[in-house]
């Protein structure tokens, strides 16, 4: 009795823990970098210069200067339509489902992006068969141009619309019965509106079937029609609004006379014809600086020969100078979204003077400028196609040295010399330092299909490409032959974007990377065996590259190999950067699955599914090579369940012998076997637990309630599974005895062996802060070998000193540079101990299924963790991490060293070291994300990317403490930016009084019947918007119900088993609900401008103006909730109450309050509460 009182803890020390883990881990998502997937619409702000693109899945992404962007989900269709109400930070944007949302961005203690209200679902069906949207410059009105012919007119201000077109189809063909001898002819659909550039009365219409009005808005009238024998695709206005220009669907484009009253074209051309070509999409005209006009178009290419290009033409013509002549086809690999100019209007206004081309494609974006003679690209510093070439690995690197890093940029200036050295012309937004700059920089690298690995520069929320290393230059590939040459003629193409996901050879893809920023060492491997080591060349040269093989199957000589063929290479010209100058081709040439870099001892480690390898890089040695191959199973000899271990658990066995080994288990489950020493050249094998060298690798402690992890027997076709080798680990720890540390190579396979060899023979010396060991007489033997007995891949080792830190480099694991201080990492703490004076270190061994910890050098069993028996899910990636709970006085800051974990399920949970009592479980991916869980790749202070998409890449964090060191705001006209108010009818509507709910303190809604009003195009009436709440809003009802409470009980805090892991909802992060308290307070004092339930509001709402120049607002009569006991007030005297259903933009709680994206994971579901370890 006694026992179970000294035993259990003390509720002080559960809540100490549990205010640590609260104030440590949490789930956010920092930023989405790269290209957005599925782009349909681009939209530009030419005041704020900020720039829109929405995608098909419902994502709006905007951007301005580098290092500033702002991302919302309307978790809706596709978005087919953005404008920018061009000043005061607002979007209109059009979704494929025919509704209109009105997004704002505010600075509302940090930026975000507010939902102001969704257009009725009345209008679906008109808002669905939209062709083309024209919004006037006095931001109040949208004309809307149908399929039909039709044009209508949306109220801004009241969002409504008028459901009686403003310019109807009759209207149009009585036109053209007038101008086309009696003859009826339907317009056709509305293919484009545009608005006179200085008269904002006018507006040019171009309808599909070949005719153009210019339209008078006061009127209601037209002023002049045009007439063209060809469809039109598209019009625009130039040269002050005094001419425009059409293109249409056999090629051509035409140029007019707006004050031309007959119907007479001024400039008609078929700039590739005269055979037939394909439909000019779009067309636009600019007055460049010197006068002349430049001509941009999209398509208008020859059909027979060039119908499956993708093309936007410049075309600028001087009949008087034919030097300033010039044409340029830009040829595109993929399908054109969008284009449009940014221009910088000269004094007088006669002049666009178009400064930069942005063209929006399906899969990247290119900017071209105007300005340099030659209109090259510019660099993108953020928007890049990361998938360029399908991306296969990602490494990131951590503490990037200075010295490094100005290298690389240095090298890499001349990869940029075709690219615009002018500024990047999208400025908007304006980024303030919280904390001062720091000399921190992280690189992340991408390994490509193509063979090429490319430097990203991710130390902030942008995401620019430093340099680009091509391994195909080193190798013998067979190359298509290039009929290009004749294109160059005419029509004048030219190669722009980098998009070109085609492959000439498979094996060139990166399967694993590998760098080291204190010595400039990095190596690659590939598909086909190749395993290159660059370094740093200070000029250019000629490189030939000698070739060493390395024979994996020594000792299995019956083995036949029936893939590829190994790499060749070939001399080839480097210039300055990083040069080869080692080449490794492993037999057989297979993809390389592990690879680990020690720079101190100038070697490397790569593993296939064949075997391992240890190379000297340095001097082109192999040290050691390892065959990982059952040659019994290559012989063709069966093996048996028998021979495998009588204990273990095979499919298919009887119903009494599992029963009779479950009562075995349960009678001795709570015993603690003792272990024996273990001779250092002994090997210890799981597969029998009674065998005297291995009874220490049982449980230390059984755990009565988890599930039976069955025995895996391997086919004799799955040999080569089983042999691939999963991790490669180098450590220098206690391997021998407590005395001496060995330098040592640790290897991990999918059969749940781990080979583990003494490298000894190296001398240490200095260079450049780095420890750099010579090779004098050095030796590699295998020292020990583990065999787990549940044979689960072992996916990761990882050498712990007595604080429970890293101290080696292995693949798989993202660690800190062994010359920098853990200081320097954002979540570590100021005091730091040296890994040499640490006298005890465990090896933590992770497999699919478990988590164990053995003591070093004699591998007693320290702690054990079943995670697929106690949760059902398998192990995907692992990392060791540093958190920190930064306080104001240092010597009271708290930190621990925990095991991250990433399982099938698409969560990350965090384990304390090295009991692995789970401190938290997060989710982070969909469970059906494979790209994702693939991709997830960790680092040392508490993130992680993974990639989203094919061409986007997430980056989260599940630790509270390091965040951007930077803030985003955004300076607008307030003045200008007018309150969305809602028009009041006159019919009589019944009050219904609000009421709250006492059991736990919700506000109940209240219901509002549905009225109709009659229409007018004088007087436009507002409509009820549509509710699209985000996750985080209080749900409202669409139909004529209570809104009633969608919390039955509250959350009370944490779980009182002090092993228990953190509730996510008890938790203050960025996606929490804001309590009823908060909503309730919020409503009664500060009533905002659009609020989320249906308020009573009188006829006659009195508007109000805030001192600080805020927006003005309805200030509606509230009804407060009354108290118990107190006397009932007097009744009010009689007023006419309407309910009236307006909106609020989202809280704050919705959005990061450091970049202003959107805090929603990826995940389907909310993140689960606390679960019991």
């Amino acid at each position: 009795m006694f026992k179970f009182k000294l035993g259990r803890k003390q509720p002080e020390e559960n809540e100490t823990r549990r205010r640590l883990q609260k104030e440590s881990f949490g789930f956010n998502k920092i930023c989405d970098r790269g290209f957005p997937s599925r782009p349909s619409a681009i939209a530009y702000d030419s005041q704020l210069k900020l720039i829109a693109i929405g995608t098909h899945t419902g994502e709006i992404r905007i951007y301005g200067q580098p290092n500033f962007q702002l991302s919302y989900n309307l978790n809706t269709s596709s978005i087919r339509k953005i404008i920018f109400l061009n000043g005061i930070a607002r979007l209109l944007i059009l979704t494929s489902d025919g509704y209109l949302h009105l997004l704002e961005i505010n600075n509302l203690n940090t930026i975000h992006i507010d939902h102001i209200c969704t257009s009725n679902e009345d209008i679906g069906m008109i808002l669905k068969n939209t062709q083309t949207l024209c919004l006037l410059r006095n931001n109040l009105n949208l004309l809307i141009g149908l399929n039909n012919g039709n044009i209508y007119l949306f109220n801004i201000e009241n969002f409504s619309l008028n459901t009686n077109p403003i310019i109807p189809t009759e209207t149009i063909e009585k036109i053209i019965v007038e101008n086309c001898s009696g003859r009826i002819i339907h317009p056709g659909s509305v293919q484009s509106i545009v608005q006179h550039p200085i008269n904002d009365d006018k507006i040019l219409i171009g309808y599909k079937n070949t005719l153009i009005v210019h339209w008078d808005l006061p009127s209601n009238s037209h002023d002049r029609t045009y007439i063209y024998k060809q469809e039109v695709e598209s019009v625009c206005w130039y040269n002050q609004g005094r001419n425009f220009a059409t293109c249409h669907s056999n090629g051509s484009y035409a140029l007019w006379d707006a004050k031309q009253q007959l119907n007479i074209v001024e400039t008609e051309k078929i700039p590739y014809g005269p055979y037939p070509c394909t439909p000019m999409t779009k067309i636009d005209v600019k007055i460049m600086r010197n006068g002349d006009p430049l001509i941009i178009f999209a398509g208008g290419l020859p059909r027979s020969s060039y119908s499956n290009k993708h093309t936007v033409s410049c075309l600028c013509e001087n009949e008087h100078n034919n030097e300033r002549t010039k044409h340029v086809t830009f040829d595109f690999t993929t399908g054109i979204v969008d284009f449009f100019t940014i221009d910088k209007l000269s004094n007088d206004g006669t002049r666009d003077d178009p400064q930069s081309l942005v063209i929006l494609l399906s899969e990247e974006i290119v900017m071209i400028d105007l300005i340099t003679d030659s209109w090259p690209s510019y660099p993108l510093p953020y928007l890049n196609s990361i998938h360029a070439s399908p991306v296969i690995c990602t490494t990131f690197a951590c503490n990037v040295t200075q010295e490094f890093y100005k290298k690389l940029v240095n090298y890499a200036s001349i990869q940029f010399e075709d690219y615009s050295d002018r500024k990047w012309p999208i400025t908007g937004g304006e980024i303030t330092k919280i904390e001062p700059d720091s000399q921190q920089t992280y690189l992340l690298l991408t390994g490509h299909e193509d063979g090429s690995v490319q430097f990203w520069d991710v130390t902030n929320i942008s995401m620019p490409l430093i340099y680009k290393l091509k391994t195909s230059d080193y190798f013998q590939i067979e190359q298509p032959t290039n009929d290009d040459t004749d294109e160059e003629t005419w029509p004048p193409f030219r190669k722009t974007g980098i998009y070109d996901p085609y492959c000439d050879d498979p094996r060139l893809a990166i399967q694993k990377l590998a760098l080291c920023t204190n010595t400039n060492t990095l190596i690659v491997a590939g598909t086909a065996g190749q395993v290159l080591t660059f370094q740093f060349a200070a000029e250019p040269t000629d490189v030939n590259l000698l070739t060493i093989t390395v024979n994996l199957l020594d000792g299995c000589e019956s083995y036949v190999w029936k893939g590829h063929e190994e790499m060749k290479t070939k001399s080839t010209f480097v210039s300055s950067g990083f040069m080869a100058t080692s080449f490794i081709q492993l037999y057989p040439p297979a993809a390389v699955s592990a690879l680990a870099l020690c720079s101190d001892i100038q070697c490397y480690a790569v593993g296939t599914a064949h075997g391992f390898t240890l190379i000297n890089y340095q001097q082109n040695r192999i040290l050691t090579a390892k065959c990982t191959l059952d040659p019994n199973t290559l012989g063709h000899t069966s093996k048996t369940p028998s021979s495998i271990g009588e204990s273990t658990l095979i499919r298919g066995r009887s119903l009494k012998k599992s029963l009779r080994e479950s009562f075995r288990r349960f009678r001795k489950g709570r015993t603690i076997k003792k272990s024996t020493m273990i001779q250092t050249t002994q090997r210890i094998d799981e597969n029998n637990p009674l065998s005297a060298t291995n009874i220490h690798l049982e449980d230390i402690t059984r755990v009565p309630v988890e599930r039976q992890v069955e025995f895996r027997e391997f086919k004799q076709n799955d040999d080569q599974v089983i042999s691939m080798v999963r991790c490669l680990y180098f450590a220098k720890t206690f391997l021998n005895s407590l005395h001496d540390r060995t330098r040592s190579l640790w290897a991990g396979t999918n059969g749940g062996h781990v080979y583990v060899y003494s490298v000894i023979g190296f001398e240490s010396h200095s260079i450049n802060r780095t420890t750099i060991t010579t090779d004098q007489t050095s030796t590699c033997s295998l020292a020990k070998e583990i065999r787990l007995k549940h044979k689960a891949p072992v996916l990761g080792i990882i050498v712990l000193d007595n604080l429970n830190q890293s101290i080696g480099q292995g693949s798989n694991i993202a660690s800190i540079d062994s010359t920098c201080s853990t200081s320097d990492i954002p979540t570590s703490t100021t005091t730091t101990t040296n890994s040499e004076n640490c006298t005890s270190h465990k090896v933590l061994i992770c497999s699919e299924e478990q988590f164990k910890i053995f003591t070093l050098p004699h591998l007693k069993p320290f702690c054990k963790f079943k995670l697929t028996a106690t949760e059902g899910t398998r192990v995907r990636k692992i990392n060791i991490n540093q958190f920190t709970l930064k306080t104001d006085n240092p010597h009271e800051s708290h930190s621990e060293n925990c095991l991250t974990c990433l399982d099938n399920m698409g969560q990350i949970s965090i384990y304390a070291l090295p009991t692995f009592r789970r401190q938290i479980l997060l989710n982070c991916v969909k469970p059906t994300d494979i790209t994702a869980l693939s991709s997830l790749q960790f680092t040392p202070y508490g993130h992680a990317f993974y990639l989203q998409s094919s061409s986007e890449l997430t980056e989260v964090t599940f630790s509270l403490q390091n965040i951007l060191p930077y803030s985003m705001m955004i300076s607008y006209d307030k003045l200008q930016r007018k309150t969305i108010l809602r028009s009041i009818g006159d019919q009589s509507i019944k009050q219904i009084s609000s009421q709250r709910n006492e059991s736990n303190d919700y506000i109940n809604g209240l219901t509002h019947e549905k009225h109709h009003e009659t229409l007018s195009k004088d007087s436009i009436s507002s409509l009820t918007p549509k509710n699209i709440d985000n996750k985080n809003e209080i749900d409202e009802p669409e139909s004529i119900t209570t809104v009633k409470s969608n919390q039955n009980e509250t959350n009370s805090g944490f779980s009182t088993n002090s092993d228990s892991a953190i509730d996510l909802n008890s938790m203050n992060i960025t996606n929490n609900h804001p309590s009823n308290d908060e909503v309730l307070k919020s409503i009664e004092h500060d009533p905002p401008s659009f609020q989320s339930t249906p308020l009573k509001v009188t006829i006659e709402p009195s508007i109000t103006v805030s001192q600080n120049g805020q927006d003005p607002s309805v200030s509606p009569v509230l009804s407060k909730p009354s108290k118990k006991g107190a006397a009932p007030p007097p009744p009010p005297k009689p007023t006419k109450l309407i309910s009236v259903k307006v909106r609020q933009a989202p809280t704050i709680n919705e959005v990061h309050c450091y970049n202003g994206t959107n805090n929603k994971s990826s995940s389907p579901t909310q993140p689960t509460p606390a679960i019991h370890t």
